[in-house]
């Protein structure tokens, strides 16, 4: 930004925040009467969290539906046979709860309830046919119980083709509405914590890095990476901890805003082609495996806005810019250690050296915009470099 740079600001879905708001859902108003709850996590149906919902949404609807096959990596397969039995039963109003995977799904099913086709129609990369949603899709109301994706802030759902190898960011629209209560995370596992936080991370750092970033998305951006970096470790290593679940959340809440004021950047768009080739690498841990190779490049071309983030988190006050951003690897590498995710590789997913030219191609063939908006555009043999050190560390 020069300061003098046009930028848009819209973030219109209504976001509600706080230890126990989702106690005010059985006060809140449908934005509709026959009703499709979207979910997919075993741990919130053994805990009572379902339920708990089902029960505030049974006496206002007229119909209640409960679509539990929610994939971790949300597939095309599970969108389309949930709008199928959505436009059956003329449900006009669904609700994603649970994590990122559960409220996708749910922005694809209320999109593709009132639309005709296949939601890969509307996809704008890969094999999609690239069209625009003639129809608004049905209101949503999102409730995360997880902190990672942030997708209750942002528009876009990322759903897979299983058959095609092709995960994909689609477009879809906001929610309606969400409830973000971080008392719903407390019963995340640490290593879950540590890789949907970790996604959160990288969202607030690749909308400050992107070339995208404006005054208003750099406000949340720094916000929610200061907070995770802060909090994350101790959620971490201590889930009961409720101070660190809500900072956490918020720095999620602020990474899934973000990405729409401002942008994620090619190093998701490399996890998308990962995940889509192997749907066993988890979307925070191949950030996570990525990382290093990944922000070392950039860095080395475009080290001033790594040395503004070192700042931001108090990191090699009165160096040189160069030395600034050197540092901020150096420690970010670090913070990655702490929450135990310096031991995921490539290779213990299957990949290898000798993939490395069909994965080169499959990142330009799902890439779409993130992969035009690092500051630094990444060469095929930088893409090249940056899998093959991924596979080596």
């Amino acid at each position: 930004m020069s300061g003098l740079d046009s930028f848009t600001f819209e973030i219109p879905a209504r976001l509600r925040f706080g230890c126990g708001v989702m106690d005010e859902f059985q006060k809140s108003t449908l934005p509709g009467k026959r009703v499709m709850i979207v979910t997919g996590g075993n741990t919130i149906r053994k805990n009572g969290t379902v339920d708990r919902l089902l029960k505030m949404v049974q006496p206002k609807a007229e119909l209640v539906l409960l679509f539990d096959e929610v994939n971790a990596n949300p597939s095309l397969s599970s969108v389309m046979k949930g709008a199928e039995i959505a436009r059956q039963n003329g449900v006009d109003c669904v609700i994603g709860i649970g994590g990122g995977s559960a409220m996708d799904t749910a922005k694809g099913i209320a999109a593709m309830a009132v639309n005709d086709g296949s939601l890969w129609d509307y996809t704008a990369s890969g094999s999609g046919g690239g069209k625009s949603m003639s129809v608004k899709p049905l209101p949503l109301i999102a409730i995360p119980t997880t902190a990672g994706t942030g997708s209750e802030g942002n528009k876009t759902a990322v759903i897979t083709d299983t058959e095609r190898h092709e995960k994909i960011g689609i477009r879809t629209d906001f929610v309606h509405s969400a409830y973000v209560d971080p008392e719903l995370t407390l019963s995340i596992p640490p290593q879950h914590t540590a890789e949907q936080g970790f996604d959160a991370f990288c969202h607030c750092l690749e909308a400050f890095l992107s070339v995208k970033a404006n005054p208003f998305s750099d406000v949340l951006a720094l916000a929610g990476l200061k907070a995770l970096w802060k909090w994350l470790p101790k959620a971490y290593e201590n889930g009961s901890d409720i101070e660190a679940r809500y900072w956490v959340c918020y720095g999620s809440m602020m990474g899934g805003m973000v990405l729409f004021l401002s942008s994620a950047s090619g190093a998701h768009t490399i996890e998308h082609m990962l995940s889509g080739l192997n749907p066993s690498v988890s979307h925070g841990g191949g950030l996570a495996m990525i990382f290093d190779a990944f922000h070392a490049k950039e860095a080395e071309n475009v080290p001033q806005r790594y040395a503004e983030a070192a700042d931001a988190l108090n990191i090699a006050v009165g160096k040189t810019e160069v030395e600034k951003a050197e540092t901020l690897l150096k420690e970010m590498h670090n913070w990655k250690s702490s929450l135990g995710l310096d031991g995921l590789h490539l290779r213990d997913h299957g990949f290898d050296k000798g993939d490395v030219g069909k994965m080169v191609d499959m990142v330009h063939w799902v890439g779409g915009g993130p992969l035009t908006r690092d500051r630094y555009r990444l060469t095929d043999d930088d893409l090249a470099e940056i899998l093959l050190k991924s596979m080596e560390n």
